[in-house]
């Protein structure tokens, strides 16, 4: 059993006693779980026809403005780990996907009458809208459900069923998982969030956030000629929808001693790795540049512990690691 400790006091597992409680920490941390720019709408509305195979009722849905211009809509699903993977989640992200392609119409028109209902969710979107260029909620709808309309599955723990059948899917959903620990009468949170690239761009480069294009992994030597010199790949790397569609380079930063980026590579394709909910970068066009060295007296913070976002551009103009980001 996983505990975490916090200045001498052990928070231990509490676990979510149903559906509903899980759904309520789902909410009350969204802006946590899916990002500052992103409006929750906590209503629950059947989309398909009722005799329909295809009917399904989303736990609610999301509407990311991380890039204000092009939001992007959300079909939300709330589960418990307990529920089993099989016939119950992955057959509703089915359920999800079959509704989204054939009920375009009625999405669209429910949830600009759902909204227009709920004061304080209206004048947000409204609000995030009129910073895109949207003029008013009709329009702001219209562009969501013209556009691709995305999954994301909210759950307690990953199980390896799960991640076995969300790899079956053509499109595989974003997955984020929120866990519950307690201590006496205080309640802390362990979560992973949906757009965690988005932590990697300053306050004034969010609105650009779905421009960036490359992935900088940190390795030690060893794993850099097995995996990228040996393999011509790199693996166990969590990507959300969003990076799958917009990644084109990977860089390696090789750690202390050398401490610096001098191998570049293309991503040829992006594929699931061993049905662990990670996903492996298959490269081509390897490419060695002039090194591009931690900073002297600037490190904290600068260096990738696991893997970070840039643009290809400002990997090309680099001198320097702190200028990637």
């Amino acid at each position: 059993m996983t505990n975490i400790l916090i200045n001498g006091k052990k928070f231990s597992i509490l676990d979510f006693e149903s559906e509903k409680e899980f759904e309520e920490a789902v909410i009350a941390n969204s802006r946590y779980l899916f990002g500052n720019d992103t409006v929750y709408i906590d209503t629950k509305m059947r989309i398909g026809e009722k005799k329909s195979y295809h009917k399904t009722i989303p736990d609610g849905y999301l509407i990311d403005f991380t890039s204000k211009k092009r939001p992007q809509l959300y079909f939300v699903e709330n589960e418990l780990s307990s529920h089993d993977a099989y016939s119950h989640i992955a057959e509703q992200i089915l359920r999800f996907s079959t509704a989204i392609k054939t009920s375009q119409i009625e999405i669209r028109k429910k949830l600009i009458e759902r909204i227009k209902k709920i004061t304080d969710i209206k004048n947000e979107i409204e609000k995030f809208g009129l910073e895109g260029g949207f003029n008013n909620i009709d329009e702001i709808i219209n562009y969501l459900v013209d556009n691709k309309i995305k999954i994301v599955v909210v759950i307690d723990e990953v199980t390896y069923d799960l991640n076995l059948s969300l790899a079956e899917l053509r499109s595989s959903p974003d997955v984020v998982t929120i866990k519950r620990y307690w201590h006496k009468d205080e309640i802390i949170y362990l979560y992973d969030p949906m757009r965690e690239e988005i932590s990697d761009l300053e306050e004034d480069e969010l609105d650009s956030a779905e421009e960036f294009d490359t992935i900088v992994c940190s390795a030690l030597e060893e794993g850099f000629e097995y995996a990228y010199v040996e393999r011509d790949a790199w693996w166990e790397i969590r990507l959300s929808q969003k990076a799958r569609e917009k990644l084109k380079y990977l860089a390696i930063y090789i750690k202390s001693p050398i401490a610096e980026i001098s191998h570049y590579a293309e991503i040829d394709k992006i594929e699931p790795y061993q049905n662990s909910g990670k996903y492996i970068l298959h490269l081509k066009n390897k490419q060695i540049i002039d090194p591009i060295p931690l900073d002297k007296n600037n490190r904290t913070g600068v260096a990738p512990q696991a893997h970070r976002y840039t643009t290809f551009a400002k990997l090309m103009k680099a001198k320097k690691l702190s200028d990637l980001w």
